[in-house]
């Protein structure tokens, strides 16, 4: 059996997501493979060790990282910051831990939104049209006119850092600017303010290393008018399709992105990329990529990945090879 610690919460605005998808994790693992450890981190950032991941109650603190050092492997299931940003890549690294998932490089820039869409123009993968605003050098009148002259409206205001769309907002008008700029300032110092493409919203799973599968794609239908934070996680009017259908040159240059995308960041172990097709157009935009997508058997990822032949079990062990494969070389 193999040593394996699931790490889970964390200090960021998805602590709650992360625990949904450690429960699953736990639930559906074939428990024969492996002896598992569980370590949860609260939200203010205290390391405790778990002993029932449904009952997060008579937790021991850990005063040193013995658990992660003497694993085989360890899991981190933690999204956004803290988790996804190659803040604890960088630990496991120092402490020569093998773990699943991207590397710290590659999870800090996919992490930032602003730094994925610098290094993604340089490779020439389409985009909404964006600028970057960091909060020590923010002007609202010369934003307003940056908007005007090359964003227009309506536009989305997000925070650089930061999944599950938390803090992101959409601005119809300019009166409505200054409010949710400052409201994405409370989530991050840099934000992102990115034109609107109207359109179908499409995910596309990555599973490997240096040999990769690329899933089907499938398609978000928000219930709201953008897929927020409560679009995804507390409406039941949202749905998501897998696969979906979509024309053969269409899904075809949307795998050629994701592709060129997964290598040039230098991801491994996983990613789920998201995509925007414009109604009008049929034109490809690249949205964002998530290198720990939520992880319950009913979240995005899993589901595009089970959609072609690899079931939710059979995931766990494959990120979990995939992970000290990585760290042999």
């Amino acid at each position: 059996m193999k040593n394996l610690v699931i790490i889970f919460g964390g200090k960021s605005s998805e602590h709650d997501v992360s625990i949904e998808s450690a429960r699953s994790i736990v639930k559906y693992i074939n428990k024969e493979k492996y002896n598992i450890k569980l370590v949860y981190i609260d939200k203010s950032g205290k390391w405790l060790l778990c002993n029932n991941i449904n009952r997060l109650s008579n937790l021991i603190e850990l005063k040193d990282f013995k658990i992660l050092t003497m694993a085989d492997i360890v899991f981190p299931i933690l999204h956004g910051m803290y988790g996804e940003d190659g803040k604890i890549q960088g630990l496991f690294e120092m402490l020569d831990v093998k773990y699943v998932g991207c590397d710290t490089t590659c999870s800090s820039i996919c992490m930032d939104k602003s730094l994925t869409k610098i290094i993604l123009d340089k490779i020439d993968i389409p985009q909404a049209k964006y600028i970057i605003i960091n909060k020590n050098d923010f002007d609202l009148n010369t934003t307003l006119v940056n908007i005007k002259e090359n964003i227009g409206y309506p536009c989305f205001i997000k925070p650089a850092n930061g999944g599950s769309s938390i803090g992101i907002n959409k601005i119809y008008h300019e009166r409505e600017v200054k409010k949710f700029i400052e409201e994405a300032f409370k989530y991050d110092d840099k934000i992102v303010i990115e034109e609107y493409i109207r359109g179908r919203e499409v995910e596309i799973g990555i599973l490997g290393n240096d040999d990769i599968i690329i899933s089907n794609i499938g398609e978000i239908i928000a219930g709201d008018d953008f897929y927020s934070y409560d679009a995804k996680y507390k409406s039941d009017k949202s749905i998501v399709k897998v696969p979906v259908m979509l024309k053969e040159e269409i899904e075809q240059k949307i795998k050629e992105y994701a592709n060129k995308i997964y290598k040039y960041l230098g991801c491994s172990g996983l990613s789920r990329l998201d995509f925007f097709i414009q109604n009008e157009t049929n034109n490809i935009y690249f949205n964002e990529i998530n290198t720990m997508p939520g992880f319950t058997n009913i979240s995005m990822y899993p589901l595009l990945i089970e959609d072609i032949g690899i079931k939710y079990d059979v995931l766990i062990d494959t990120l979990i090879e995939l992970g000290i494969s990585k760290h042999k070389k």
